[in-house]
């Protein structure tokens, strides 16, 4: 008797596994599911993760950080999947991302779509750099596209002549400057306001410090957050966040270039509070122990993360010193730098205005990596229109050949972010309302589509990856859900979904179930715009 209960125990949780088209005795890490196997967005985050850390065993910069097991890490590297078997299963991931279920049932389902786009955009990005290994080429946009899902705006050389006439107007004028270009002048007058190494440590330090405070006084951070800080040089880039997980990092400055004290409170605040640091944090906090969505374990570096990461990062430095209170603080790290605090303020102003020619990377970037220019004709065109010293121009293209279109990451990362944050707050600087709007744009997943507008949102063109080819279907509901949060007007939906009747207020129809959504019923905003509605 005994014998054939548990017989028929084990049928039946046989058969309730064979009804969720999963098999309990599956190992997830070398049995990848099959294009007909359902699957929950926790194995589908889960395998992704998997993929990620895969891809990374031939990629050595695309695992930007992960916190996972150790265990998990070594299996894979064992699996030792090829990028085509890569590429392959994500395909195959995504097709399966509309479908799946969250079996988490306390999760609001705003979060569960957030989370659905999430893992959508990231592999479809995972598969573009899979292929990219495997030998494919893009162009810059292409490849931006692809990677990050947006490409920058093409910039013009005259684009940048008011902000270079505006340093020119602005800095002093000195005896045998006639002979000096303006890059020459600029880093002259900028590196007299570097910080002596002696006291980079302290004066560091204390701009971090600072920015930690004042994010603290504006958002919820897990109070056991940390951070550890160290000095490098032969890098590739000015700083680097290393994330370690259990809320904490490790800050690289790179010492290899003078450092002026207005790059100071910018690294301070991107690399630190309310930048990367935070960000992380945020996202480990809220979503991996809260949610324990374990794809939020790993972070893919080459993918559109990393714009959300950037973007927020450049746009947190404002917001954590706005206007006067950048000034302030200016003067303050003058004097712990032993410079004279009166020249802060003429200083902050040259400074910021050369703010105004980070896109000019892009450009130089563009044009480089597209083979319309050589290196050395790149190292002198962002001399001409990025105000960079000889050296600074050398290491800048070090980092374009190392990390190529993820350069768009930073100021056209910063413009979508601010676009986004002031439509859905205001334009006062460092307002309570920015605050709020940057807090939840950190710490939910996020894409880059959805920092633009709705008009742009239309007009965003596929990725150079194409993965699905297929006209609008209203019954991917992740691409219909983006959709209708971007606040369509009922001649955008019946453009976009002609199959579907729209059932208008005031339009007489019957409300019978219908299993093939072929009609929606739509709530309107007092401009007319779609803000949500049912099929049913």
């Amino acid at each position: 008797m005994r014998i054939a209960f548990r017989s028929l125990l084990c049928t039946a949780l046989l058969a309730l596994a064979a009804c969720a088209n999963l098999n309990p005795f599956r190992d997830a890490a070398s049995d990848p599911p099959s294009a007909t196997t359902v699957m929950t967005l926790n194995e589908i985050g889960e395998q992704y993760l998997r993929l990620v850390l895969a891809l990374g065993e031939h990629d050595p910069d695309y695992v930007d950080a992960y916190y996972g097991p150790a265990a998990t890490r070594d299996a894979v590297k064992q699996q030792a999947l090829k990028p085509a078997a890569i590429e392959k299963q994500a395909q195959r991931l995504l097709a399966g991302v509309d479908g799946a279920d969250s079996p988490q049932f306390q999760t609001r389902p705003e979060m569960v779509d957030l989370r659905r786009a999430y893992l959508t955009k990231q592999l479809a990005s995972l598969v573009a750099r899979a292929q990219m290994l495997q030998g494919r080429k893009f162009s810059f946009d292409e490849e931006a596209r692809a990677l990050y899902d947006t490409a920058a705006p093409h910039y013009q050389e005259s684009d940048f002549a008011p902000a270079l006439a505006r340093i020119e107007k602005r800095l002093p004028i000195e005896k045998g400057d006639a002979e000096r270009t303006l890059a020459e002048r600029y880093n002259r007058y900028i590196e007299r306001y570097a910080v002596p190494p002696a006291k980079l440590e302290a004066v560091m330090t204390l701009a971090i410090e600072e920015a930690r405070v004042r994010s603290y006084n504006h958002m919820p951070i897990p109070v056991s957050e940390h951070f550890a800080l160290s000095f490098v040089s032969a890098k590739p880039w000015s700083a680097y966040n290393w994330y370690q997980g259990k809320l904490q990092s490790r800050i690289e400055i790179n010492t290899e270039l003078p450092i002026p004290v207005s790059r100071v409170i910018e690294l301070a605040s991107h690399e630190g509070y309310p930048g990367h640091h935070v960000y992380n944090a945020l996202l480990e906090n809220g979503l991996v122990t809260g949610q324990n969505w374990q794809e939020f374990t790993v972070y893919a570096l080459f993918s559109p993360q990393s714009l959300i990461a950037e973007g927020t990062a450049d746009y947190g430095v404002g917001l954590a010193f706005p206007g006067k209170e950048k000034l302030a603080f200016t003067r303050a790290l003058f004097k712990a730098a032993g410079l004279k605090a009166a020249d802060a303020e003429r200083y902050l102003d040259i400074s910021d205005a050369a703010g105004a020619l980070k896109p000019a990377g892009i450009e130089a970037a563009r044009r480089y990596l597209d083979g319309k220019a050589s290196a050395d004709e790149t190292i002198v065109w962002m001399q001409r229109f990025l105000l960079y010293s000889p050296e600074r121009a050398a290491q800048r293209l070090k980092f374009i050949d190392k990390y190529r279109a993820y350069v768009i990451n930073y100021s056209w990362g910063e413009e979508l972010v601010r676009g986004h944050i002031e439509r859905h707050a205001n334009k006062k600087a460092g307002s309570p309302e920015q605050w709020q709007q940057f807090f939840q744009l950190i710490s939910l997943p996020r894409t880059p589509t959805m920092l633009l507008a709705a008009d742009q949102q239309a007009a965003v063109p596929e990725a150079a990856a194409p993965i699905n080819d297929t006209p609008a279907d209203v019954n991917n509901r992740a691409d219909f859900d983006r959709y209708i949060a971007s606040k369509p007007t009922v001649a955008a939906f019946q453009k976009r979904y002609p199959r579907v009747f729209m059932v208008l207020p005031g339009t007489i129809a019957t409300r019978e179930y219908r299993s093939d959504r072929s009609r929606y019923f739509p709530e309107l905003d007092s401009e007319g715009r779609i803000i949500g509605g049912s099929f049913n």
